[in-house]
């Protein structure tokens, strides 16, 4: 698997691989949503939503896909819903005296939501229709809309005839960490009762802002995974792809990868203080898990804490469920995370240090005088989202708010911790003691914050409990915004560093070098995949071996003589590849190197002799005995004089001088095809002489073919190695060039001005880029659109209250409108209703709160 691999491809997959690209509209709203990658935007307009059962209002705009219908309140957080087109039953159309067009929406769960549309005739005709097309499409896979529910908790929670309980996590077999009723989980399971009543529940919820309270509090654990995948988003993924998990099993049932042995050797060391995985039912499902998805994407394959994060999913999730909510993980949530590179991670230890050096100056300069590294302590807590840090209760706390609001919530609790415990790290002076006291908070998060409190309620609030309230509330001033600029701030410190890590790293593993230096390996390194990148075209897969052009490409840059195609070359690349790959990897290329670059004499002509021995029995006949005095006529002619300065070792291949050669080479070349013609030995093992005396009476043509052995057939010869030494060393400019010239004009030198344009620092600088961009763009994206429909709201709100009066009589009788009887069709038995209009003109109070209901 190639390191450049994995990073072109999860920067591609973010539309992060030119900087300079603005993300898609379609890449906008799954990232906002959490959508599958096959979503894409059809339609969209401003409307105002509420519950047929409430009369609060919420303005904002919807969205259709192929497969959902969305909507966002103008405030984000206070209303919101993603709902699959399988799951709505009925649609209808109400009257309303306020607005032109108004819908209601009756979902599988039988909740009613009423959407009521802003805008022009024309445009909600064009939505409507698009989602009536859309509802129709979606009829066929409603029939796997109860055996998808039957998967999901809250359906066996809420049914009036309960049959089957659904397939859980590891918890129900080995019970969920903590003590139930300290966390008062039959509380919680009541109050996510009520709330999926009113409601709706698992794929027809809707998001209010009790919902986000009820999050914050405390998820119940026999939701807690149905919860995860809603909010992460692959909740969408398993309905899209509901029998992917089980044919990957059937796929690649017995075989084996490098990936699944290192999924071995980490199975024990996960979660071992929880009891499934000291058993062989925890492991096997972790195994399963961890081996689908180095399959699925064998591109990051298995990857260090993967095992840690699965383990914790599969205690509240069963294996399609925590396959799915792992796939969402690594390629939408923490892209970069869970890599060969760890670069998502290592760029987000920058940021937090900088966050730090922000919000806490005081206790920054205390770690930089100390020389104490955060990220001894930090990076850790990234990686395994805490669950390696903190009890398992609470890290699966802090995981209920990440799934719901990003990545950005990992930066606020570490800001916290450091925040309650910085008078403490004012007082140390060494990394060991820095990672002791925070190792004993996370051991006490059970304890009272404040013990000596003369206040009970005070003396009731746990570490736990105060972590947080500082985590949401003090430093609530972190969002996705702040952290994707500090991201793009720190990119390319973070970049060098990777890229000087990977170069050591492959250089280091390099088992031959050839008998190059140092720096000579570093010139390789750069120029070879300068040149991979060079061929690269589109947003193919990244290669790390090149295939002959690029070869080419590669050795016109380090040889002047390299410059024109010629069979050399050729014979050159296949005597490169030893294992006959059709390709050239960068051990290839440094031993090849090492190989023309050696300053022995003898090894250079035996080495070159062997470029012509095709066969390998040393011997090179008549065909090859030409061939190689025109390889050295090619070498030759274009090369500079050794004594020029354009082969001094300071020069640049760059330099484009006139070549002095003369006729040294030339002549020495003329000599060496007569000596070896005249010193060859015929196959037929005859010692006679090649040059015989011409025949009386013999045409003139026969007697000149006779008489040069090198233009008879029937005579077929050969020379040896020892003959080739022979007649090389019988010539001075050709001993010569054996000795040094050829060596000598391989010049690995560093290109002309420093860094070239397209060598591994710009692969990735182009490649890799913060991965919260899309997300600051999708904001952005979010903000216009908002401001848009709100001016299109004001331009349009004269003309519909003045139409309004005249057209609803006439709509309430039009089979024709566009909106009227289009639901007839929709679904089997589905009819138009129209709905009381006094309902409809209810009016509009503030929203609920929900206080009460979470004391």
């Amino acid at each position: 698997m190639s390191l450049l691999s994995t990073i072109r491809n999860k920067a591609a997959q973010l539309s992060l691989f030119d900087p300079s690209e603005r993300p898609s509209r379609d890449q906008v709203f799954r990232q906002r949503f959490r959508l599958p990658d096959t979503a894409t935007l059809q339609a969209q307009i401003s409307a105002e939503f509420s519950i047929a059962s409430s009369n609060f209002y919420y303005p904002g705009r919807l969205f259709l896909s192929e497969a959902h219908l969305v909507f966002e309140a103008t405030d984000e957080h206070i209303c919101s819903f993603v709902l699959p087109l399988i799951g709505i039953r009925r649609v209808e159309r109400m009257a309303s005296k306020s607005y032109l067009f108004a819908l209601s929406v009756t979902t599988f769960h039988g909740l009613k939501l009423n959407l009521q549309f802003v805008g022009l005739r024309s445009q909600i005709e064009q939505f409507c229709d698009r989602l009536k097309a859309n509802l129709r499409d979606s009829v066929a896979d409603m029939r796997s809309l109860k055996k998808f529910l039957g998967t999901v908790y809250s359906e066996y929670m809420l049914a009036e005839k309960r049959e089957h309980v659904p397939e859980g996590g590891l918890g129900q077999l080995f019970k969920y960490p903590g003590d139930a009723k300290k966390l008062r989980d039959k509380s919680k399971m009541r109050l996510w009762a009520e709330y999926m009543r009113d409601h709706g529940r698992n794929i027809t919820i809707v998001r209010l802002q009790t919902f986000h309270k009820l999050i914050r509090v405390g998820l119940p654990n026999r939701l807690r995974g149905e919860i995860w995948e809603l909010t992460s988003g692959s909740i969408y993924q398993r309905m899209a792809n509901p029998n992917l998990y089980t044919s990957l099993q059937k796929e690649y049932a017995g075989r084996k990868s490098m990936a699944i042995e290192d999924i071995e050797k980490d199975l024990n060391r996960s979660l071992p203080e929880y009891p499934a995985y000291q058993s062989d039912e925890g492991i096997d499902r972790l195994r399963r898990v961890l081996t689908m998805y180095s399959w699925r994407n064998p591109e990051v394959g298995y990857c260090q804490a993967m095992n840690i994060v699965v383990a914790s999913l599969l205690i509240y999730m069963n294996e399609e469920q925590a396959f799915w909510c792992l796939s969402t993980l690594c390629d939408t949530l923490l892209p970069g995370y869970y890599s060969q590179t760890m670069y998502g991670t290592l760029l987000d230890q920058r940021v937090f240090e900088a966050l730090v050096e922000k919000t806490m100056p005081i206790l920054w300069d205390h770690l930089v005088k100390s020389d104490i590294q955060l990220s001894v302590v930090s990076l850790p807590w990234f990686l395994s989202l805490f669950i390696n840090s903190m009890p398992l209760t609470y890290a699966f706390r802090v995981l209920d708010v990440f799934f719901l609001e990003g990545n950005k919530v990992l930066f606020q609790v570490g800001l916290a911790i450091l925040r309650i415990n910085g008078e403490e790290l004012l007082d140390v002076s060494d990394d060991g003691a820095f990672i002791s006291i925070l190792k004993d908070y996370f051991a006490k998060l059970d304890d009272s914050a404040h013990p000596n409190s003369h206040n009970e309620k005070l003396r009731n609030v746990t570490k736990f409990q105060e972590l947080m309230v500082v985590a949401f509330k003090e430093f609530s001033v972190i969002t996705d915004d702040m952290v994707a600029e500090q991201r793009k701030k720190h990119k390319n410190h973070v970049l060098e560093g990777i890229e000087s890590f990977t170069k050591r790293t492959q250089l280091r593993n390099l088992h031959h070098v050839g008998g190059l230096s140092q720096p000579q390996l570093s010139i390789v390194y750069d120029r070879f995949y300068q040149a991979l990148q060079s061929s690269r075209l589109g947003l193919g897969p990244v290669q790390t071996s090149m295939d002959f052009e690029t070869f080419q490409a590669f050795l016109a840059g380090i040889a002047r003589w390299a410059r024109e195609p010629h069979d050399f070359q050729r014979r050159l690349f296949h005597r490169w590849d030893e294992e006959l790959r059709g390709s050239l990897a960068l051990q290839d290329v440094v031993a090849g190197l090492g190989s023309i670059m050696q300053r022995d004499i003898m090894a250079s002509m035996a080495y070159f002799f062997e470029i012509y021995d095709e066969d390998g029995d040393g011997k090179v006949d008549r065909e090859g005995i030409l061939q190689m005095s025109e390889g050295l006529l090619y070498i030759t002619r274009n090369m500079a004089d050794p004594l020029s300065p354009a082969a001094s070792p300071n020069s640049s291949l760059t330099d484009d001088k006139p070549l002095d050669v003369g006729d040294k080479y030339l002549s020495s070349v003329s000599a060496f095809i007569k000596r070896a013609f005249e010193y060859a030995s015929p196959d037929d093992g005859e010692d006679d002489n090649l040059i015989e005396p011409v025949e009386s009476g013999a045409s003139a043509s026969s007697s000149k073919v006779k008489a040069n052995a090198a233009l008879d057939p029937s005579h077929p010869l050969h020379i040896t190695l020892p003959t080739f030494r022979m007649v090389v060393l019988a010539d001075e400019a050709l001993e010569q060039f054996f000795a040094a010239d050829f060596a000598a004009s391989i010049k690995l030198l560093p290109a002309k001005g420093g860094r070239e344009k397209g060598t591994l620092r710009d692969l990735f600088d182009s490649l890799v880029s913060d991965s919260m961009r899309v997300a600051g763009e999708v904001k952005r994206r979010i903000d216009e659109m908002e401001r848009q429909a709100r001016e299109q709201a004001e331009a349009n709100a004269a003309a519909a209250n003045t139409s309004v009066a005249n057209t609803t009589a006439d709509d309430d009788d039009d089979d024709d409108d566009a909106v009227g009887d289009y639901d007839r069709d929709v679904l089997a038995g589905a009819e138009v209703e129209d709905l009381s209009r006094a309902e409809a003109a209810a009016a509009r109070p503030r929203a609920p709160s929900v206080d009460d209901m979470l004391s």
